[in-house]
């Protein structure tokens, strides 16, 4: 429960904010901005490492059992999840490229960013739901239903590209 001494500390230091803010041309919200996105976006690589560190085990333990062929394409999608998770640890977050100080990045084009950026944790949900059914899958050795999880992981993991693929776009808009 907040007391009065909260609310007009509050109120104190979204009056600062504005001036801060309109000192700066808006420059402290559009840092807070990206300072918010970057926080998502190590969240989520952190959630894509923690994603294929499993599979990395599932790839593994399906080596032992002999099955080649599936662990061919079980490698492949560690591949790509290596590579989108460097993708989101290495995203933009707002600034202007260097030797191109004309185009600014505006607020709201940071606001739809951050906001492109939270609707990807659907995708990272469905991978992980993936994931636990593959684990399951192995657990019970049923392997023409490992090959099923398979073809949902690496549609989820299409998908996600796709979806980071578009991030770009808000970014320029």
């Amino acid at each position: 429960m907040s007391t009065p001494g909260d609310q007009k500390k509050g109120v104190r230091s979204g009056v600062i904010d504005d001036i801060e803010n309109a000192l700066t041309a808006g420059y402290g919200k559009k840092e807070d901005l990206r300072a918010l996105d970057k926080a998502i976006r190590d969240r989520y690589y952190s959630e894509l490492m923690t994603l294929r560190h499993r599979w990395e085990k599932v790839y593994l333990a399906i080596l032992e059992s002999g099955q080649s062929a599936i662990g061919r394409e079980c490698k492949s999608i560690i591949q790509i999840i290596d590579r989108l998770a460097e993708r989101v640890h290495r995203a933009d977050y707002g600034y202007a490229p260097l030797f191109d100080r004309v185009k600014k990045v505006q607020e709201q084009s940071l606001q739809s960013v951050l906001e492109f950026d939270r609707g990807l944790a659907k995708n990272l949900t469905d991978l992980s739901q993936t994931m636990v059914n593959a684990e399951e899958a192995l657990k019970t050795s049923s392997w023409p239903s490992f090959n099923v999880v398979i073809q949902i992981l690496n549609e989820n993991l299409k998908t996600f590209e796709e979806n980071w693929d578009k991030r770009k776009q808000a970014m320029n808009s």
